[in-house]
This record gives C-alpha cells, structure tokens and sequence, in this order.
C-alpha cells in the first residue's frame, strides 16, 4: 500500500469513527461495570469482526470479477456517492430538530453512577449485538477490501487491527482508563464538559453531517453529469 492509500485507509477511520461504542462503555461504567465487563463487551465485538473479515475478504474477491464493470463505470460510482450523501444531509437534519429540543432531565451523578449487578455473557453478547453498527458501515467494507490488496498476511492483519483500533478509538479509550484507574475522572468530566454544551455538539455534528453530505452528493451529480472521476472511485482505486 502506498503512502497515499496509507494515508487515505486510515483517513476513512477517523472521518467514520464508531462513537457509539464509547458511549454505551460510558454507560456500563455508569451502571457500575468494570474493566471485566468492558473487556467482555469488546471479545464479543472482536470475534464477530474477525469472522466477518475472514468471510468478507474471500467475498470481497469472488465480488470484485462480478462487480468490475460496477467499479469501472463513473455512473454507478456517481449514484452511489448521491444516495450517501442524501443519507448524510438526512442524518443532519436528524441532528438539528435533536438539537432543537431541550435536554431531558436527569438524576446526580451519584444515583446514575450507583452499582447495578451487570452479568458477563449478556454483556459478551451485547458486543456481538453491537458489530453489527460496523459490519453495516461501507467504511469497514471499503477498509478490509483496500487492506485485502495487500500481498503479504502479515501486514494485511496489521492493516486491519491498526484501522479498527482507530475506528473505535473512543471504546478502547475507556477501557485503558478503565484499566489503569482513570476511568470515573474520564466520566465526571466528561459529563461536566458535555452536558451544558449539548446543544452546540449537536449542532456542529449536524453541520459537519449536512456540509459532507451536499459535498458527496454534489460530486457523485458532478460525476453524473460529466467525465469527472468520483471520490469514491478514487478511493477504492488507491493502493
């Protein structure tokens, strides 16, 4: 792979950051949960993720013969990138009337935090609930299918740990806190950080959502109506 498809697998990491996972570790540790309970969520998002790699690469190349004409044609590319960024703008619109609504209440931080019995498997079984967020997201599609032209297994594996360790980056944030004790600090402040500010985060998330949402469709219509080469074929294209 090169510097440049280096640069632009690990971009698509971050642009498509999974903060959900954080959030729901937030929660368990809200509830009482340890750095067991954490580490048993994340094994059961880990093995469905394995799996579904090993089975999407051998996929990815029996798909890549019958979707060659599909990948090589700037009109399908085009159309893809328009109904994605229809879907971005409608995500953003989401986001504005969430934001437009007052905050519901809720209780000190010390009832939320109380200690709730949280069982292992329901928790291993969450995790394996919760990979389907990432294998119903294009990007981990488009990562193991860019990773996968790598010749050499060792770097291919590599690729791949190095883009889901970025891609969840706020769930195995709060499990190294968790790990080395850090974990209730992270959730108080975070907590006095986000609250009051809720409404702005949500609105600078809609913005960001709406402005890449008319970009992408604005290029994949671009596509549509000229020569031009989409960015999403420009992506999958890189090596």
């Amino acid at each position: 792979m090169t510097f440049a498809g280096l640069l632009a697998f690990l971009g698509l990491a971050v642009v498509t950051m999974d903060v959900l996972g954080g959030v729901l570790a937030m929660g368990m540790l809200l509830r009482g949960g340890t750095i067991r309970h954490l580490l048993a969520f994340a094994a059961g998002y880990g093995a469905v993720v394995v799996g579904a790699t090993l089975v999407l690469h051998s996929l990815l190349t029996l798909l890549g013969r019958w979707l060659h004409p599909v990948l090589e044609s700037n009109d399908a590319i085009g159309a893809v990138e328009a109904v994605v960024g229809l879907a971005l703008i409608g995500f953003g619109v989401h986001q504005f009337r969430g934001a437009s609504q007052p905050p519901g209440p809720h209780g000190p931080l010390e009832e939320r935090a109380a200690p709730a019995r949280l069982a292992t498997v329901p928790l291993v079984l969450g995790g394996v609930a919760f990979a389907g967020t990432a294998l119903a997201d294009p990007a981990f599609t488009i990562a193991v299918g860019m990773a996968s032209q790598e010749q050499h297994l060792t770097l291919r594996i590599a690729l791949l740990v190095v883009w889901n360790l970025v891609y969840q980056l706020p769930l195995v944030t709060v499990i190294v806190a968790a790990a080395v004790g850090r974990h209730e600090q992270i959730v108080v402040r975070l907590l006095e950080i986000s609250s009051p500010r809720r409404r702005m985060l949500q609105t600078v998330l809609a913005t960001v959502l709406a402005l890449a949402g008319l970009a992408v469709l604005a290029d994949g219509a671009v596509a549509l109506l000229s020569g031009h080469v989409p960015w999403l074929r420009q992506l999958i294209m890189l090596r």
